[in-house]
């Protein structure tokens, strides 16, 4: 739903005489109507058909006011919590939950199996066959082949937010078995664990996958964690060295940190190095002693894609702090002429950006890289 349509309807919303809430679409276009959200003790109670609701109508997410929070306040709050969970389907969960009995039970055990069930495409009475039938009748609607092991994942799951990356992510594991197996034996699969399992199977079950699924985690600490162990996995493959069981020994995030740090130090140490002298205006880096240089200065391998085709290196400093863009050309058919020539440089793509000590960007520099990609095309025009 569009922000701006979301606002207007958060403040102009209203309760009907049942306590209802009232979103009046009608005044923002004559021929879209009213929609109508039932009160908590409706949804309980009513037995007409649940209404197919809008999926991206998030009502649990809003900004709290008198009006809505008073609808809110009927919910109990766990329940609250537990859809909230979700950016889709809100509703539709929130309806089902109150309706069937076996379904608030499965919310209350794996959210993230409730909502899959809720979202899934059919009508009432195929998701009430499935609550009213066997769980391996169930869990097989759901694609999940252990069906033992794929229940036990995903009641084990600890999430803060279910995001559609979160998402993809279990879905990887539900048709692994050997994810599911080694997720199994964890007592708690949190946002870190999950997110590690999904893109790193030969770390599951090691001495730092069991100490991140203990930890509390947020999505930016999931994104440094995942842009970390590529780096690490890419600098092993450059060296020619086995990865995976020096980053299994390793207890915190702090460690492979510094594992992949001394890499880079001893294979520098053995390497031209240009001086730079970066300032504010972006600068392309050509030599390799220039991405050594960078490598150096900001402990991130840059020096592995020196010999990468159609890659460039760039960098500059923001707010007196380094920052290394790596971007690739993307080639496309150049229909302007007829020529030999079939391909022309067309607008870059980013491949991988870092400020300070291999740090990830912030989104005011991914704004500011944006734009400057887009004024360095036009230079190229």
């Amino acid at each position: 739903m569009d922000a701006r349509v979301r606002s207007w309807l958060n403040r102009h919303l209203f309760e009907d005489d049942a306590g209802g809430i009232i979103l009046p679409y009608s005044l923002l276009d004559q021929k879209h109507p009213d929609l109508r959200i039932p009160s908590w003790d409706e949804m309980l109670t009513d037995q007409a058909a649940i209404p197919r609701y809008p999926a991206k109508l998030n009502l649990l997410s809003w900004s709290e006011h008198g009006r809505l929070q008073r609808w809110q306040s009927a919910i109990p709050a766990w329940i609250k919590e537990s859809v909230a969970l979700f950016e889709t389907h809100q509703l539709s969960l929130l309806h089902y939950a109150a309706r069937y009995p076996q379904l608030l039970e499965v919310l209350d055990q794996a959210p993230v199996m409730a909502w899959k069930l809720v979202s899934m495409p059919g009508q009432e009475i195929d998701l009430q066959h499935l609550l009213n039938g066997k769980r391996s009748d169930l869990m097989a609607a759901l694609g999940v082949e252990s069906q033992q092991e794929g229940a036990r994942f995903l009641r084990q799951l600890r999430l803060r937010q279910v995001s559609p990356i979160i998402l993809d992510q279990i879905d990887t594991c539900l048709v692994d078995k050997q994810r599911l197996a080694g997720l199994s034996q964890l007592p708690r699969v949190n946002s870190m664990a999950l997110a590690l399992a999904a893109r790193f199977p030969a770390l599951i079950g090691c001495r730092l996958h069991r100490t991140l699924a203990q930890l509390p985690c947020r999505p930016m600490q999931c994104q440094s964690m995942i842009a970390l162990l590529e780096d690490v996995y890419a600098l092993a493959a450059f060296l020619d060295t086995e990865a995976a069981e020096q980053i299994g020994e390793c207890r915190y995030l702090t460690d492979v940190e510094s594992l992949y740090q001394s890499w880079i130090e001893q294979s520098v140490a053995v390497m031209n190095c240009a001086q730079l002298q970066l300032t504010s205006q972006p600068q392309h880096l050509k030599t390799l002693a220039e991405f050594v240089a960078l490598s150096r200065l900001q402990y991130q391998a840059w020096w592995c894609d020196f010999e990468q085709p159609h890659h460039q290196l760039w960098a500059w400093l923001e707010d007196q702090t380094p920052v290394g863009v790596l971007i690739s050309e993307v080639s496309q058919p150049n229909t302007s002429s007829n020529d030999s020539n079939r391909y022309q440089a067309r607008p870059y793509q980013l491949v991988r950006i870092r400020q300070g000590k291999n740090q990830l960007p912030s989104a005011s520099l991914i704004a500011k890289v944006e734009l400057w990609l887009l004024n360095l095309h036009h230079q190229d025009l």
